[in-house]
């Protein structure tokens, strides 16, 4: 009588699978070094913040501008250091008054360096409207200087510039004479 062993050696057993300790060591390493390339740019993206601010101030350019289409009646906007205001008035002879902002129903202030305002860390540069500190728009868009002491209104004869910084980052917004095109250089 023959004895079969029944245990017969299992064939094709695979490895168990897992890494190497020089696998794991290969990867912290590389994280290591991405993070420190990474998250030092990310703390400091002052290029983004001057983005973001330069869109807020042309957007309200072009509200003004459009307003003063759709509503044929001038509208200005007027800069005192580190904020603006969106103004118009009833007629040529009547005082600038600030218009209501459509979302908040305040006076339309825009604030540079207020905290929880979103432009916290934004600051406007030099603005040069060719004199006065107020740029305004006819009832047909095209832009112009106004200087409230003598109630002279010029048409832009150069782009009137504004700059907004952040950081050592600094955009300039250029508003063309006759069209009043916004663009960002």
């Amino acid at each position: 009588m023959q004895v079969h062993n029944h245990r017969s050696p299992i064939h094709g057993l695979h490895p168990r699978g897992g890494f190497t300790l020089v696998e794991i060591l290969a990867v912290v390493v590389i994280l290591g070094i991405a993070s420190a390339i990474i998250i030092p740019q990310i703390g400091t993206r002052d290029d983004l913040v001057a983005s973001a601010a330069a869109r807020v101030v042309m957007a309200d350019l072009i509200y003004a501008q459009n307003r003063a289409i759709a509503m044929q009646k001038k509208h200005f906007v007027q800069f005192v250091g580190q904020q603006y205001t969106l103004m118009s008035r009833a007629s040529d002879s009547s005082p600038l008054t600030a218009i209501t902002h459509p979302v908040n129903k305040t006076d339309y202030v825009t604030a540079f360096g207020v905290r929880y305002s979103g432009l916290e860390n934004a600051s406007l540069g030099t603005i040069n409207f060719g004199g006065p500190s107020i740029i305004g728009f006819d009832e047909l868009g095209s832009p112009f200087s106004y200087d409230p002491a003598t109630g002279i209104i010029a048409p832009l004869t150069t782009p009137a510039t504004i700059e907004v910084c952040c950081g050592s980052h600094r955009l300039t917004i250029a508003i063309e004479p006759f069209t009043g095109e916004t663009t960002v250089q």
